[in-house]
């Protein structure tokens, strides 16, 4: 499965959006109107209340789409999607980086 922006889902990624009752669509919205956050080497997208509220009359859908996170790889791969609203607060205290080696 496959959305606008050439992103690839995970298989795991593909499991969670389902379990989220959540399409393709759906994840390009996220893509397009949330915050994105860059922590930990890969891209947090976040829809805010507020990013709902501004973008209303472009896209309703949005609406519903309100706690959604996006986990995408830098290579474009999402990883998983996830819901919750206090989620930006949670990415935000993440390291920029990892602070162990890789394998260790």
């Amino acid at each position: 499965m496959t959305f606008k922006g050439n992103a690839k889902l995970s298989h795991h990624a593909r499991q969670r959006s389902a379990q989220s009752n959540l399409l393709a669509h759906d994840l390009e919205l996220v893509r397009r109107y949330g915050v994105l956050e860059h922590r930990t080497g890969v891209l947090f997208y976040f829809v805010r209340r507020r990013d709902v509220h501004r973008y209303r009359a472009v896209e309703p859908r949005l609406a519903r789409l309100e706690g959604v996170v996006m986990v995408q790889s830098l290579d474009g791969v999402v990883i998983t999607v996830y819901r919750n609203r206090q989620a930006l607060r949670q990415i935000r205290r993440k390291p920029k980086a990892r602070m162990w080696p890789v394998g260790a």
